[in-house]
């Protein structure tokens, strides 16, 4: 933490990188502006603007005569105030299972400007009550010699994944639009008509690079596309 003119941004971004990865769960309690001095060996007013940073992003909370709790560590929290497609379902009472279908190198999408020559494609398949939903392709930007073994765990998450490797997402662009698909989408989804809504997202950092491009296919005969916005 050389450059004091970021300091306190350095430690907000620790502290969220901690809260991101389970070190300090949701519901629980960060440590004390003391012990974030000592932590980081810096003063009082860089840990209060780093811990303000999260707050402002929705990460922690200052409850009086308690401390800083945590009470979100979704990645990229700040980029929207609308819960996820699949937390709106979960909350409904609806069973998501998420799978990884596949995880390679591949340099379909270098054209595309990303931030690394390194690109993984995830294939994963959302099961919505026991059905095959949605099918996702991430084309995603790693450094070089980033371990793939997190891809392969049972609760994979991509934004996740993408925060540990030190992505920053600044801003992302959504496209959908109503699609015929290839006969391998309509069986893998089963669906009942042969066209599904196809969704285009690209994320990109505060640098303009692509960091995250994304096809995925919805059955909204199996269950509509929903979004519920915080005001």
């Amino acid at each position: 933490m050389k450059n004091k003119k970021i300091l306190y941004q350095e430690v907000s971004d620790s502290i969220k990188k901690d809260v991101i990865e389970g070190k300090y769960p949701i519901n629980s309690y960060i440590p004390t502006e003391n012990e974030l001095e000592e932590m980081y060996n810096v003063s009082k007013i860089t840990v209060r603007k780093a811990i303000q940073i999260l707050c402002n992003e929705g990460y922690l909370v200052k409850q009086s005569g308690k401390g800083t709790e945590v009470i979100s560590n979704r990645p990229f929290n700040i980029l929207s105030k609308a819960s996820s497609f699949t937390t709106i379902l979960e909350k409904s009472g609806k069973q998501v299972e998420k799978k990884v279908l596949s995880a390679v190198e591949t340099d379909l999408y270098s054209e595309e400007n990303f931030k690394h020559d390194r690109i993984v494609e995830i294939s994963r398949m959302f099961n919505i009550s026991h059905e095959p939903t949605i099918l996702f392709k991430h084309y995603i930007s790693v450094p070089k010699h980033t371990d793939l073994a997190a891809v392969e765990q049972k609760n994979f998450s991509l934004y996740t994944f993408m925060a540990s490797v030190g992505t920053q997402i600044s801003y992302i662009d959504d496209e959908f639009s109503a699609e015929v698909v290839s006969e391998e989408i309509k069986q893998m989804l089963k669906l009942s008509k042969d066209f599904a809504l196809k969704r285009i997202r690209k994320s990109y950092d505060k640098n303009n690079f692509l960091v995250e491009y994304t096809v995925a296919y919805y059955d909204t005969a199996k269950q509509a596309y929903v979004i519920d916005y915080e005001v």
